[in-house]
């Protein structure tokens, strides 16, 4: 199958009266990806956090790492 068929063609072609929902989502993203590709690099803006958001964040993403019961733990 060709990747850039309309999903609605194919549902013709094989005779079929509905589309899924997975043939949507995967044509909607393709097109999407599409569009953007033709537009060029993606830029996102510079963010800038205080050191207080840094500190946050380190520390959610410290606690995020730690196991969280026994079954987690591994013992090297």
């Amino acid at each position: 199958m060709k990747t850039d068929i309309n999903p609605y063609e194919k549902m013709l072609t094989e005779g079929r009266t509905s589309l899924r929902p997975e043939e949507i989502k995967a044509y909607g993203v393709k097109r999407f990806l599409d569009e953007q590709a033709k537009r060029g690099p993606f830029l996102i803006p510079d963010l800038h956090f205080t050191e207080e958001e840094n500190r946050l964040m380190d520390e959610l993403l410290a606690a995020e790492r730690l196991p969280t019961n026994e079954s987690e733990v591994r013992e090297d």
